[in-house]
């Protein structure tokens, strides 16, 4: 009878520490994932930081570029015969038709959102367009002035990215607002490099709307 409660005492040791000997293998593989995730997301954070540093060098080397070459010579723009009562600055530039939108009017200082009545003058620009332009192409240009971005720089890294934002900007109001077909429709920055007037800085802080005719 000894013999027979010795073997079942035995038997019942070996299953619990065969189940422990499971359950540490569970726990130590489940360890191991966390630790292998954990390794990811601090490669991704690592490769994440290396990007936006590479990002602001570029930008402040062209910053300083900029500053050392000498600026190009203003666009050549005709001014165009009187088109809209409403006293928009409407342009002709070669076979193209100019829409001048100045930053400082329709944006406030280091934004790139349309202020009210920046939206006010945006519609009937769009109207203008749908009835005067309605299947041209359409290019819509963000430009700035020379000045290194510095209030905005956690938005901006540069001036390219505040003058795209812009015009990303008007770009989508005349879509979702003002109701121009986005089918003929492209959005392209120029940042400083193409100023109308290099002697005023407050012209070349602007939106154009370029209409192939």
């Amino acid at each position: 009878m000894s013999k027979k409660l010795a073997a079942l005492v035995a038997l019942a040791l070996c299953a619990a520490s065969a189940v422990g000997c499971s359950s540490g293998a569970d726990l130590q593989g489940r360890v191991d994932e966390l630790t292998r995730e954990q390794e990811e997301l601090q490669r991704q954070k690592e490769q994440a930081e290396s990007e936006a540093l590479s990002y602001k060098a570029k930008c402040e080397a062209l910053e300083r570029d900029s500053r050392r070459t000498p600026p190009p010579a203003p666009r050549t723009v005709e001014k165009a015969a009187p088109v809209d009562p409403e006293g928009m600055d409407i342009r002709r530039r070669g076979n193209e038709t100019v829409i001048n939108i100045p930053s400082d009017v329709f944006f406030a200082s280091g934004s790139a959102t349309l202020n009210g009545s920046g939206e006010k003058s945006m519609g009937k620009i769009a109207d203008y367009i749908r009835k005067n332009h309605p299947g041209g192409l359409i290019r819509v240009e963000g430009h700035s002035d020379s000045d290194p971005i510095r209030r905005t720089k956690s938005k901006f890294h540069c001036n390219w990215e505040l003058s795209f934002q812009r015009a990303h900007a008007v770009m989508h109001f005349l879509v979702e607002k003002g109701q121009v077909d986005p089918h003929h429709m492209v959005c392209e920055a120029y940042g400083e490099f193409q100023p109308q007037n290099p002697n005023d800085k407050s012209k070349n802080r602007r939106v154009e709307i370029v209409i192939a005719n």
